[in-house]
């Protein structure tokens, strides 16, 4: 274990969302190259070695960094249809991993309800981004979960 400071009220799933989050930016900041399985796979045991976590989280992480980067091209399109008045190069890089990270969960997870995934990524915000960042994050992914692919096989919400 590392000497890094986590939160320890974190779930699993919210420990997994974190350090999915945090490679993605990581990832969008440093690497920016395509990456093989494998390469991913090793960049992020390097990754979690600053984080508490349980190997549950981190397979759940790793599944969905490989699928949001995957499926990396229809994620940023899928996010592009519903930046309303908003160019995306105006896009700042954390609601970007935010953005990418959540639509991929919502189109791709489907055993995840459409509501855990937007409460989860709009909490998470509010620690890593700005005062407006959960709203803005709301205001585009709430729209994409009502996308027929996100609905699509989805497991209906608890709320």
């Amino acid at each position: 274990m590392s000497s890094t400071v986590t939160a320890p009220y974190l779930t699993t799933r919210q420990r997994a969302r974190e350090q999915a989050f945090q490679f993605l930016y990581r990832y969008d900041q440093e690497l920016s190259v395509t990456l093989t399985h494998t390469e991913l796979e090793n960049e992020f045991a390097k990754h979690v070695t600053h984080f508490e976590s349980t190997p549950e989280s981190e397979q759940f992480a790793l599944r969905l960094i490989k699928t949001t980067l995957d499926h990396l091209q229809a994620v940023d399109a899928m996010i592009l249809k519903h930046l309303q008045n908003w160019r995306p190069e105006r896009l700042g890089a954390i609601e970007k991993s935010f953005l990418r990270m959540g639509t991929a969960e919502l189109l791709y997870f489907k055993d995840v309800p459409a509501s855990v995934t937007l409460d989860e990524v709009v909490e998470l915000s509010k620690r890593f981004g700005e005062a407006e960042t959960p709203a803005f994050l709301n205001g585009i992914l709430d729209p994409i979960a009502k996308e027929p692919d996100a609905l699509d096989k989805k497991i209906p919400s608890n709320s």
